[in-house]
């Protein structure tokens, strides 16, 4: 857990874990990363195997914040195949890869069996006591065109007030990306760039807001304590976002939790004088109102060094 005197620095950061209810293995590591290190958040997945597990950790967690990680590919639906034939297999399972499955929702006659879906996925973390204060989704398919509106409508309509908008700038890419991934991450800052623009334009139409930078997408399941001190000082006087995939069974996700639990990443945090808080702690101020709506990353390459 972050200590007091931790959380009075003038730069904002949440740091969210994703893919809460994976596994126990993934739900421990999420539970550790908040008790010794700078997890402030976590995003659930309400139709998966470790779902009541993850929802005790929650429980017994006052300042961990939690959301939704609407899953709506690789992974299993909370409604009935019955209900949603068209987007699940008969164990009720999405299509595993998202391209496939982000080609598969612009067919027609779709929509309904999404959003009931989405609902179901809201209910299940209501019903359980799980107060939500943000959205995202898995593999980022909730900025799907089809999707982002939807969910938005949803999130709103339940006092959610932050969704993620990946904007991870192409300087960053480029310092941070994993060699490994190739060109990938410059394709997928482009995608999701451009969804981006106009994303955002409907998140504010909902009153949503989100964080000016959204960091993760370069190095995603490669986060390391290197990572996040090379990254820190750019983000800092900004109100910025950092995902991981900590797990304790993983070789990937043990360097990730890792790194989430440094003393050398706690230590420049302090430095910099970033507060790490959870979206429940973030209020709507002007300030932060004009900050989050202020970056695009197809439009802003540039990041301020300190």
């Amino acid at each position: 857990m972050i200590p007091e005197k931790l959380l009075s620095g003038k730069s904002r950061l949440a740091v969210v874990a994703d893919d809460m209810g994976k596994s126990v293995s993934v739900n421990r590591a999420i539970a550790e990363a908040h008790d010794k290190g700078i997890l402030t958040s976590a995003s659930i997945m309400a139709g998966s195997g470790a779902f009541d597990d993850a929802v005790q950790i929650l429980l017994e967690r006052d300042r961990l914040s939690a959301g939704l990680h609407l899953t709506l590919c690789d992974g299993k639906a909370v409604l009935p195949h019955e209900l949603i034939p068209d987007i699940t297999d008969s164990d009720g399972n999405f299509m595993t890869n998202p391209s496939t499955a982000g080609l598969h929702y612009t067919k027609p006659g779709l929509l309904t069996q999404i959003e009931a879906e989405m609902a179901a996925q809201f209910d299940r973390l209501e019903e359980a006591g799980i107060r939500l204060h943000h959205v995202d989704g898995h593999h980022h398919l909730h900025m799907h065109p089809v999707i982002f509106e939807v969910l938005c409508r949803h999130a709103s309509g339940r006092g959610i007030k932050w969704i993620r908008i990946p904007r991870e700038p192409l300087s960053m890419v480029a310092a941070f990306r994993s060699p490994s991934r190739g060109m990938l991450p410059f394709i997928e800052w482009a995608v999701f760039g451009l969804l981006g623009i106009h994303n955002s334009r409907k998140a504010e139409n909902y009153g949503l807001q989100s964080a000016r930078r959204v960091c993760g997408l370069a190095r995603s399941g490669n986060i390391d304590e290197q990572f996040l001190l090379g990254i820190l000082p750019r983000v800092a006087a900004s109100f910025t976002e950092i995902y991981a995939h900590p797990d304790t069974e993983t070789p990937s996700g043990r360097i990730e939790l890792e790194a989430l639990v440094s003393q050398r990443v706690r230590d420049m945090i302090r430095d910099l004088e970033i507060s790490p808080l959870g979206y429940k702690d973030f209020g709507q101020t002007e300030s932060i109102n004009k900050e989050v709506t202020a970056c695009n990353p197809l439009l802003h390459h540039s990041v301020h060094q300190r």
